[in-house]
């Protein structure tokens, strides 16, 4: 497996173009990552120090994840395309005396869609059957600190079996519970509580969700049906 940092950069931008037995190669043999066999990643281009994914997690084309020291996918677990993951490693020097963990987990069939920008500059979590659905949400972990002129940040969790919607921002340290659904065009910036819909700027609950719906009762075992 190949250490150096600048090294890996090189490889991992070529194997973006490379037909999928070369690129398969490349990632697992070069690279180190952890690839299940049934697992898959387009032409995408992923600079990372550590990969995992699951039985028939698949990461699309055009995709870009940079910069993560973690990057974990469930079993079943889904990046389309068009989302660009960035970060910035620990030993850059950036957020100096801040604990962070640069990294992006990924639970049992949960979902990433298309045209999606996470900043993963310290943990962004997706629990099983979680969804950032749509297109067009920012997630954000890391912003200034206006008072201290500091770099801050937090994790950012979309629990079990919830859904953000389109054109949504998740900000630092944002908490969406399971069950339930952030509107489109909404902005989260604390922790959510209930099972609930919750939209507006910021987000608030707006009703209660109904937990007999299928999307919150899919089943564990098989492959991912229509969603």
């Amino acid at each position: 497996m190949i250490r150096s940092r600048r090294s890996r950069s090189l490889v991992a931008a070529v194997a973006t173009f490379l037909p999928r037995p070369l690129r398969r190669f490349a990632h697992t043999r070069l690279l180190g990552y952890r690839l299940h066999p049934t697992a898959t990643i387009g032409h995408a281009f992923i600079d990372i120090d550590s990969l995992e994914m699951g039985e028939g997690a698949r990461i699309g084309h055009l995709v870009m994840i940079r910069g993560c020291e973690e990057v974990r996918l469930g079993a079943w677990a889904i990046v389309q395309m068009l989302v660009w993951i960035n970060s910035v490693r620990a030993e850059k020097g950036f957020f100096r005396d801040v604990e962070r963990r640069p990294a992006l987990i990924m639970g049992h069939k949960s979902l990433i869609t298309m045209l999606h920008f996470i900043d993963a500059c310290d943990l962004v979590e997706l629990e099983d059957f979680a969804s950032l659905a749509g297109f067009g949400s920012l997630v954000q972990t890391h912003a200034v600190d206006l008072q201290t002129l500091r770099q801050n940040c937090a994790p950012v969790r979309i629990s079990e079996s919830s859904l953000v919607a389109s054109r949504s921002t998740l900000l630092p340290g944002a908490i969406v519970p399971s069950c339930s659904i952030v509107a489109a065009g909404s902005v989260v910036n604390g922790k959510l509580v209930g099972h609930q819909l919750f939209g507006g700027v910021p987000a608030r609950a707006l009703r209660e969700t109904d937990l007999s719906w299928g999307y919150f009762n899919r089943p564990r075992d098989g492959a991912p049906g229509a969603w």
